[in-house]
């Protein structure tokens, strides 16, 4: 799946065929989200106003979805996406999918 990681004023989107998957805004929680988002994908969290894209494969994907759910309210929720963040990218093999 080539998937696209964009920033605008209000907050991080990843598209995917030109069709928001999950939205993740400007505050403590989304910042957070957008931080673990990018290192699943294995790219930089993108300048306002700029995109990135990546190559993910569908359970990639899925676990690039439940990070943009979590509530880091909670600390366990940084446990969790810890997990989520390396099981992506252990499917994303040594040299990874992802395209800057």
């Amino acid at each position: 799946m080539r998937v696209t990681l964009a920033q605008t004023k209000s907050g991080l989107s990843l598209y995917y065929e030109g069709r928001v998957m999950t939205r993740v805004f400007v505050n403590r929680n989304g910042l957070a989200a957008a931080a673990a988002i990018a290192e699943a994908l294995r790219v930089r969290v993108p300048k306002l106003g700029d995109s990135v894209d990546a190559r993910v494969s569908s359970g990639v994907m899925y676990r690039i979805l439940a990070l943009s759910d979590l509530d880091y309210r909670n600390k366990t929720s940084f446990q969790y996406a810890s997990h989520l963040i390396a099981e992506a990218v252990d499917m994303q093999g040594p040299r990874g999918t992802s395209e800057a």
